[in-house]
């Protein structure tokens, strides 16, 4: 709390009222600031290095400069705690709820996943160089398609660890890996920037229409369908991915032959899913992944 005052102080030079820590954040700590005559802000202190902070202010200042709805960063910030470097970000605080949060009888789901769509439009011809994770100017961590293949094929062991751990056969998981690598070898996909963790809790809504999209920590170079799949994966059984293409306005991007590109993305993000969950200790989350891939739904 030291730290969050002591940045927001600085910042916004008003008294902090209340300060609640929002517990969502899995690479952050994040806190809810409400000032004194004052707008509240959001504060997110990074555990694993500056990295991630600097993708995020380099991404919302981009979309900043195209008139593309994303909260403003007020100050990003290096401190020391507890003999620790910790990078901290003050964000402005975007008006509504989460979508994740609201019932069907509360929002009119279908116009928000459309307007969903037509953001995601526009974050994605922001120019971006490589691929994967960006750096702090928008250049992605690996430099070919085989560099990036190659990161993915390097976790196998880690898949296969964690699919066993919830009964799921290595050879299954191979099978998996090898349909993601032999599509994205035989056509290389186009490169676009990334959200990379368009879920439902960073969807606001605010008087029943699109407020804001939050979080840009892992925004990414990767294929054009990425933020799609990853939607589908987690989020289509209860908020349909088809409403968010018809904002966005490109209905090939199900249709053979991007449909195969689709499905390999759809089961990557499976496979990170379940890596994910067995890392942090989990089970329940391997569990979810493991049902979703067996379900075998994409779309």
């Amino acid at each position: 709390m030291d730290v969050v005052a002591s940045v927001v102080g600085e910042v916004t030079r008003a008294p902090i009222i209340n300060s609640r820590r929002i517990l969502d954040g899995e690479q952050n700590e994040v806190y809810d600031v409400t000032m004194e005559r004052a707008p509240s802000v959001i504060v997110r202190i990074a555990h694993d290095g500056a990295e991630s902070h600097d993708r995020e202010a380099w991404v919302v200042g981009e979309c900043r400069a195209r008139g593309i709805p994303a909260p403003r960063v007020h100050a990003v910030r290096r401190m020391e705690v507890d003999g620790e470097v910790r990078s901290v970000m003050v964000m402005e605080k975007l008006p509504g709820e989460r979508l994740a949060d609201l019932g069907p009888d509360e929002v009119n789901v279908r116009r928000v996943l459309r307007e969903v769509g037509e953001w995601l439009k526009q974050l994605h011809a922001i120019p971006v160089h490589g691929l994967g994770n960006l750096d702090g100017s928008g250049v992605g961590e690996f430099a070919t398609p085989d560099q990036w293949l190659a990161n993915v094929t390097g976790r196998a062991k880690e898949f296969e660890e964690a699919g066993r751990s919830v009964g799921l056969a290595p050879a299954m998981i191979h099978g998996w890996l090898r349909e993601i690598v032999d599509t994205f070898r035989t056509a290389p996909p186009r490169m676009i920037m990334s959200h990379n963790d368009l879920l439902a809790i960073h969807v606001l809504v605010h008087d029943g229409r699109l407020s804001g999209i939050i979080d840009f920590g892992v925004a990414a170079a990767e294929p054009v369908a990425n933020d799609f799949a990853k939607w589908d994966f987690r989020e289509g059984s209860r908020f349909p991915v088809e409403w968010i293409l018809d904002g966005y306005g490109d209905p090939g991007m199900f249709r053979t032959p991007n449909d195969r590109s689709y499905r390999a993305l759809w089961l990557l993000h499976g496979l990170w899913y379940l890596r994910h969950y067995h890392v942090t200790g989990l089970p329940a989350g391997v569990e979810a992944g493991r049902d979703r891939l067996l379900s075998g739904v994409h779309r």
